[in-house]
């Protein structure tokens, strides 16, 4: 994001808090090695989150397979338990039905066991299935039921929306608060939450472009320190250390006798 691009994107957020200073230039880190996004072009973020999604698939993989083979080498000590105790009952039985010998609970039990492994664990041809983005665990499918929330009022998609954001299920919640603002429905509030959502899901930038967007439609809410502070926190967390330090000093200066002065005081001595 060029400096001229930030600049606009904190405007109204500049004009809320008078003692803001000038935007301070954005540093860059061109290195797909760093290991961080910072200055990358969306093909070099697209190649590093490739690099982690093979890597995770890689360990994943790994794991399945040393697990399917121990419960394979479980599942052959089983049955050949069972063989073997299905002879000596077959020998016994012959003679006597009642000979201490017979082991039908104990073949029982054991069925049991495996039939339990069976159940509860992937098998190799529905891990290879998995890979290839075919199964679906049983209780997962359920899920994939797609909601239709156009058919629901906006009202209720914002209250569901709110409900949603406050047990942490994120995406939901945003989908819901994306339609409220898309129609106009409590776009100052609906933004706020989208400024929310991104900050707690460590998406920093667009944290900053929500906040200022609710910001310029209603600076009067009584949220606005809470989003000042987190947007002084996503500027931080970005690299921008002077701008993060203006709002925090505009908090402290304004909102002294509020928990979001405490946090921006600590915040600001550690910078």
């Amino acid at each position: 994001m060029n400096k001229k691009y930030r600049y606009k994107l904190l405007l109204p957020l500049i004009c809320i808090s008078t003692v803001l200073s000038a935007e301070p230039s954005v540093y860059g880190f061109n290195n797909l090695n760093s290991g961080s996004s910072h200055g990358l072009t969306s093909a070099e973020k697209i190649i590093i989150k490739n690099r982690k999604s093979i890597a995770a698939l890689k360990r994943k993989v790994a794991q399945q397979n040393e697990r399917i083979d121990g419960l394979t080498s479980v599942i052959e000590g089983l049955s050949a338990s069972i063989a073997q105790l299905k002879d000596g009952r077959n020998l016994s039985s012959s003679s006597d039905s009642t000979h201490p010998n017979d082991h039908t609970e104990l073949l029982k039990e054991l069925g049991a066991m495996i039939d339990k492994i069976n159940d509860n664990y992937v098998s190799k041809a529905e891990l290879k299935r998995a890979l290839e983005g075919k199964y679906i665990p049983s209780s997962k499918k359920s899920e994939t039921k797609k909601e239709d929330l156009t058919k629901k009022s906006t009202a209720k998609l914002y209250s569901e929306g709110v409900r949603l954001f406050m047990k942490k299920r994120y995406s939901e919640a945003k989908k819901r608060f994306t339609i409220t603002d898309t129609k106009g429905y409590k776009p100052a509030a609906s933004n706020y939450y989208l400024g929310e959502i991104a900050y707690y899901t460590k998406k920093y930038e667009d944290a900053i472009f929500y906040f200022k967007k609710s910001a310029g439609l209603y600076d009067q809410a009584t949220y606005i320190d809470t989003l000042l502070l987190h947007t002084a926190v996503s500027l931080e967390k970005s690299g921008d250390k002077d701008q993060a330090r203006a709002f925090y000093k505009n908090i402290i200066a304004n909102y002294g006798g509020k928990k979001s002065a405490k946090i921006a005081k600590q915040k600001l001595k550690k910078l």
